[in-house]
């Protein structure tokens, strides 16, 4: 009987240590083979990233000075940039200019609408301000930030985007917004952007008052996709935690299916990004924030928050991989023939991830905790005998 125990004992010991060794292997395994499966429709995308590109550059040379830093000029300039492109578009466009302060500086946020006659709508948003100081940067930290790829990128997308789909705005069955943020870029990070500014007051106003511009007895929101920091070399999304899961997952599929799997790794960083989508997430939105890694001066795009954000740093190629992933995520899910596709909507699902330094951190404790438990358990059992 006692050498049945001693050896029971012994074989949980060892399972015991098997356990804490596999977990950490196996975690990664279940994520990594966790994705959405469905396939994309078959349809001609029409983005084009070189001409993206142009309207980088257009927003980049409306001020040089203090480009587009709220309550400037050149801030005033852009919104009126944004409304001119978009009436090139269709000169009788619905637009809004949503007007409010922040510390008595006055903000706009601008807002244009596609395909009203339908009552479900899907929100595509990018922040146009640019950074008061540039932080981060050791050599100029109080000079002003270009915001090529931190705001202006993302801008850039959606007037590219607003013009491909318009061309097809009768056979998609969704009402679609362009909504460009003011007031995003200000708080403090290693530095005060604007002294007493918090991030992300343009979007927070604008859900404050988001009943101005819908009627909630009619009508109702789909999805926000929003796109922070998308033109940038060696392009590399992170999955964004406060981001509804299904949502952003089927963003990443759709990448990944037209050929972008460096853009849409199998295996992102995870982290939680306080951006323009979280006041959408908090109204009750399905939400998601395509981002990249942007902190610890990461190898991949290492100017956030600096004077080198300008455009020589801006990829055609980046620009186009995310406006065809956002062309074809909307005809996936809204163009007339695509009911066939099996997507994630109504995008309800949402479950998180630890962040990856968190992850990466337990995944190494785990198996040198568990070892570190049995060696106690081994050496006070030993003395226990002895005695």
């Amino acid at each position: 009987m006692v050498l049945l125990i001693k050896k029971n004992y012994k074989l949980t010991i060892i399972a015991f240590i098997a356990l804490m060794v596999v977990i950490p292997i196996i975690i990664p395994i279940f994520l990594f083979f966790n994705d959405s499966e469905f396939t994309n429709i078959d349809i001609e995308l029409r983005f084009n990233g070189d001409t993206a590109y142009i309207y980088v550059a257009d927003q980049m040379s409306i001020n040089t000075t203090h480009y587009r830093i709220p309550g400037t000029q050149g801030r005033e300039d852009c919104a009126q940039y944004f409304i001119d492109k978009f009436q090139q578009i269709d000169p009788l466009i619905d637009y809004n200019l949503h007007n409010f302060t922040i510390q008595s500086v006055e903000c706009q946020n601008v807002l244009f609408k596609m395909n009203e006659n339908y009552k479900n709508i899907v929100i595509l948003g990018a922040h146009y301000d640019s950074r008061a100081k540039a932080t981060k940067d050791s050599t100029n930290p109080d000079l002003p930030v270009p915001g090529a790829n931190d705001g202006a990128s993302g801008c850039a997308v959606l007037i590219e985007l607003a013009e491909v789909l318009y061309s097809r705005m009768n056979n998609l069955s969704v009402q679609i917004w362009f909504l460009f943020f003011d007031a995003e870029d200000q708080g403090t990070d290693l530095g005060v952007g604007i002294s007493g500014w918090d991030w992300i007051e343009g979007s927070k106003q604008f859900v404050l008052e988001i009943d101005n511009f819908y009627n909630s007895s009619k009508e109702d929101f789909d999805a926000m996709i929003l796109l922070d920091m998308v033109g940038g070399t060696n392009l590399r999304f992170i999955n964004e935690q406060h981001s509804t899961s299904s949502l952003l997952d089927e963003l990443f599929e759709t990448g990944r299916q037209l050929g972008y799997t460096s853009a849409f790794p199998s295996d992102p960083i995870v982290s939680s990004i306080s951006d323009d989508h979280v006041p959408f997430l908090n109204f009750g939105i399905p939400s998601a924030d395509l981002i990249i890694k942007f902190w610890n001066q990461p190898v991949e795009w290492p100017y956030h928050h600096t004077t080198g954000d300008d455009i020589s740093h801006i990829s055609n190629y980046s620009l186009e991989i995310t406006g065809k992933t956002v062309e074809q995520f909307i005809y996936n899910n809204y163009y007339v023939i695509s009911d066939q596709y099996q997507g994630n909507f109504p995008w309800s699902d949402d479950f998180n991830l630890l962040d990856s330094e968190l992850f990466i951190l337990l995944m190494i404790s785990l198996p040198i905790v568990g070892i570190a438990v049995v060696v106690l358990v081994l050496r006070s059992r030993s003395k226990k005998e002895n005695i």
